[in-house]
């Protein structure tokens, strides 16, 4: 984990039992992220520059931003704007990068570097606590079949 005030960076690494063709599509697919990602569904065609939303339930958005890197299945890169909190909503789009390594066999080396947050940034605390949480869950989901109490 990589978290001080001059690099304004949140780094994780997860070791993962699967493919990254399956680790890519458990971070890209829907029906994935809405089990394990706080019940939201991301979309997207994942194309440079096309839209990735990150729907609620209720079809409200969490997040949204725009492909910046696409490089199947090891690298995908994007803009990342928090909606559901008002004064996060605020804030300038912060950058996330996920990079799948294969590993031993059908394992995954999944890195996620989340950066370029403003200095006073009010998203760069959330997403430290929220990450490792996730990408636990995704892990969990991924090996098992099934999901943690926690997302």
């Amino acid at each position: 984990m990589n978290e001080t005030s001059e690099t304004r960076e949140h780094q994780c690494v997860i070791y993962i039992q699967a493919s990254r063709e399956r680790v890519w599509e458990g971070l890209t697919t829907p029906g994935f992220t809405q089990r394990y990602f706080h019940e939201t569904r991301v979309e997207s065609d994942w194309q440079l520059g096309s839209d990735v939303i990150y729907y609620n339930p209720d079809r409200t958005v969490a997040v949204a931003g725009k492909v910046l890197e696409m490089e199947y299945p090891r690298r995908l890169s994007f803009t990342w704007q928090v909606h559901y909190d008002r004064q996060a909503r605020q804030e300038s789009p912060s950058r996330v990068t996920f990079t799948l390594d294969q590993v031993a066999g059908e394992a995954t080396c999944l890195t996620v570097l989340h950066d370029q947050f403003p200095a006073d940034s009010v998203v760069l605390p959330q997403i430290s606590r929220g990450w490792i949480a996730i990408l636990s869950n995704l892990k969990t989901l991924l090996e098992t079949g099934n999901t943690m109490t926690v997302s």
